[in-house]
């Protein structure tokens, strides 16, 4: 009766440990996985990146209707005022997108801050700009908030700069 006990105690034992041993490998496979599904999609939005580039730098009749509409948008024709919405629609889908990835931990502060200034980079352009403001309603609270922060920095940095200008005699 006794080897009877000491048997159930070791098959006790040794079922508790092809749990814990199951639970480490099954713990690594998901942070494999994660570290997968990060890579994977840092990668999409790199790609998505460079499809929204692409037509500036493969494309010269491109690059320069991008040029009349983020200088002078009012005086774009009727099909070009839909490429242009068209364009910024996906370019802000595009920045939306990032928001959410950093948001949820699968972009990481550096590629986050890069893609930060981009953004705010774009927004010093007033039809940039002007465009979102007049568009925010269709895009992601998250989006919105993003920037207008982004906005209300580059008026400051413009205040700021407009108060340092030497007064001329």
């Amino acid at each position: 009766m006794t080897t009877l006990i000491a048997l159930g105690n070791i098959g006790e034992f040794v079922g508790a440990l092809g749990v814990v041993i199951s639970l480490v490998y099954l713990a690594r496979q998901m942070i494999q996985n994660t570290t997968s599904v990060r890579a994977a999609s840092f990668n999409s939005m790199v790609q998505n990146s460079i499809r929204l580039l692409e037509h500036s730098f493969r494309d010269s009749e491109f690059a320069d209707f991008l040029h009349r509409a983020q200088s002078d948008p009012d005086s774009l024709s009727a099909s070009e005022r839909v490429r242009w919405d068209a364009y910024m629609t996906a370019v802000y889908r595009h920045f939306g997108n990032l928001v959410y990835q950093y948001r949820v931990g699968a972009l990481d502060q550096q590629m986050w801050d890069s893609y930060e200034r981009t953004l705010e980079e774009h927004l010093r352009t007033p039809s940039w700009a002007a465009w979102f403001e007049e568009n925010k309603h269709v895009f992601s609270s998250s989006l919105v908030e993003q920037v207008e922060r982004a906005v209300g920095k580059i008026r400051a940095e413009e205040g700021r700069r407009l108060r340092r200008a030497p007064v001329p005699a």
